[in-house]
């Protein structure tokens, strides 16, 4: 429920101008005294009403333009004078203004990093639409700015040059593939089923992503290398058991012996294969899709042994 005067505070801080802030002080404290002289003179409901007080314009002012810490302390200070003529107890007074000191700018500041993210999100979507219709080298800040819906000076803010808007496109692109290489496969006691998790996860992410995809392989084709090799080199640490356990298969007579590395880094060279296909193409159909062709030929390939001479070829992968 709104208090009567909460307008009279909301008006008192959008009619103050930013470089006029501290002139807003004496009428908000003007305003408190009239609601302290319409309480009884108890120190509880006195306590209470200053107390509330406090809270809507602390809310009021940490929403403005014209918010600062240097506003918000001298309006504190003067609260605390002003309130001297009250019976007022003045050590619960100070905790409450101190509580509200710290949970304040701690708001504003959350909203700030919200409002940069949104964007910052809002620049680097644009740019890869712009990027993925354009080329990279067709695009502009100007066209970037117009399909974001803001000014180019914003745009700028953020990024000083049109490659720093691509590579920060490839940074975030990167950190999002990083976490999904970490994803936690540990549980997974089949070596077939962690493999064929590790390359649904790999295929999920290029085409959840194809649009930025199409722009590094019209601007930059050694991108994918190095996207490789991140990723081949933070799913090994995020399984260290799996080198083990693909030696404990080959011993066992499921898997051949062959070298570790060697086999990751050919399956992630099939996968890159299959996806710029799929690019080629025009990204038609699902890339999940061929999961089940993809395992098929890297786990069993593609020639049919004869029956005589077959051996145990349940797979072909990895030691």
């Amino acid at each position: 429920m709104k208090e009567p005067y909460e307008k009279n505070i909301q008006d008192i801080v959008s009619q103050t101008k930013a470089h006029k802030d501290t002139f807003a002080v004496p009428e908000l404290i003007d305003l408190l005294k009239q609601e302290l002289d319409k309480k009884s003179r108890d120190d509880a409901s006195l306590s209470e009403a200053a107390l509330q007080f406090v809270d809507k314009t602390t809310k009021a002012i940490a929403a403005s333009p014209i918010y600062s810490d240097t506003l918000l302390r001298e309006f504190y200070r003067s609260v605390l004078d002003a309130t001297n003529s009250y019976d007022i107890d003045r050590e619960t007074l100070l905790e409450d203004l101190l509580f509200h000191s710290l949970q304040r700018p701690v708001e504003r500041e959350a909203k700030k990093r919200k409002k940069h993210k949104d964007a910052r999100t809002s620049i680097l979507q644009a740019a890869l639409e712009e990027f993925s219709e354009k080329g990279y080298h067709a695009s502009t800040i100007d066209s970037i700015a117009e399909r974001a819906g803001i000014a180019k000076g914003t745009v700028y803010r953020y990024f000083n040059t049109k490659e720093g808007l691509f590579t920060a496109l490839k940074e975030d692109t990167m950190t999002e593939f990083v976490e999904i290489a970490r994803q936690d496969l540990s549980q997974q006691e089949d070596i077939l089923k962690i493999i064929e998790s590790v390359i649904r996860m790999y295929l999920s992410f290029f085409e959840k992503n194809s649009a930025f995809f199409k722009v590094i392989i019209q601007e930059h084709k050694d991108f994918g290398t190095e996207f490789s090799e991140k990723f081949i080199n933070e799913l090994i640490l995020a399984l260290p058991g799996l080198k083990r356990r693909c030696w404990k298969a080959s011993r066992s007579g499921h898997l051949k012996q062959m070298n570790y590395f060697t086999v990751f880094y050919g399956i992630i060279g099939f996968l890159n294969g299959v996806i710029q296909k799929w690019l080629h193409d025009g990204g038609e159909g699902s890339l999940v899709d061929e999961i089940d062709t993809v395992t098929e030929v890297l786990f069993y390939g593609i020639v049919v042994q004869p029956r005589a001479g077959q051996t145990n070829n349940t797979l072909k992968v990895i030691s």
